[in-house]
């Protein structure tokens, strides 16, 4: 035959194509990702959860914050009710304390004291002269009473009556205690105490008590 064969050198690729298509047959198919219905039930109950929670707050907050404003508005119409009642009465004279039917007895000072250490005594309105007024004119007095929870302001000697707080605020009390009001010797002194609720809804009212001191200025002179 005169011909040498290497069977080694031809058998070697055979082999290895052999071996390499079994590997490939060998290997396992790769599984597609995602999520299963269970761990999709679970993850939206969470978020659910989450934002029901954060709205709550959100709400609470909201709410919080209209019920402070509510507040400081009503607040604010007491504290401009009080300052104008303090600022007119420190500049008046001739004080009248009480409520009469006469008022043609507004123009006659008078006194009304505190009766106990309660806060018993005064009088639920008052009388005076303005700082332009006449002592010897009934008519331009002016007059602070408490009606039906309100209070309320005359300038022409209790012939007519404006509101001065705001139908949210009730009153349940307004007392004036008055010293001093002897014409050419005393100085007057005048108290003013109130008592109340702020009521912004059925649900919400925010009670105050509130006590001024107030000297006038302008002695009893005789005029």
């Amino acid at each position: 035959f005169g011909q040498h064969l290497d069977y080694r050198a031809s058998h070697r690729p055979i082999t290895m194509t052999y071996f390499s298509s079994r590997i490939r047959t060998a290997l396992p198919t790769s599984r597609q990702g995602g999520f299963s219905l269970l761990e999709m039930i679970v993850s939206t109950s969470i978020f659910i959860t989450v934002m029901l929670v954060i709205v709550g707050a959100l709400i609470s907050l909201t709410d919080a914050s209209r019920k402070a404003r509510a507040t400081r508005i009503v607040l604010d119409n007491l504290s401009a009710a009080t300052d104008s009642m303090s600022r007119n009465i420190r500049m008046g004279s001739y004080f009248h304390c009480g409520c009469e039917a006469n008022r043609f007895n507004y123009v006659t000072p008078q006194s009304c004291a505190t009766m106990d250490a309660q806060g018993n005594g005064g009088a639920t309105c008052i009388a005076f002269e303005p700082a332009s007024g006449n002592p010897s004119n009934a008519n331009d007095q002016v007059v602070y009473q408490l009606t039906a929870g309100r209070i309320e302001r005359s300038t022409d000697g209790g012939q007519t009556f404006v509101g001065l707080t705001a139908p949210e605020i009730v009153m349940g009390d307004l007392r004036f205690f008055v010293y001093g009001t002897t014409v050419q010797v005393d100085q007057p002194s005048i108290t003013m105490l109130l008592r109340g609720t702020a009521t912004l809804s059925t649900k919400t009212s925010t009670a105050f008590n509130m006590q001024t001191t107030i000297a006038a200025r302008t002695p009893n002179f005789a005029p």
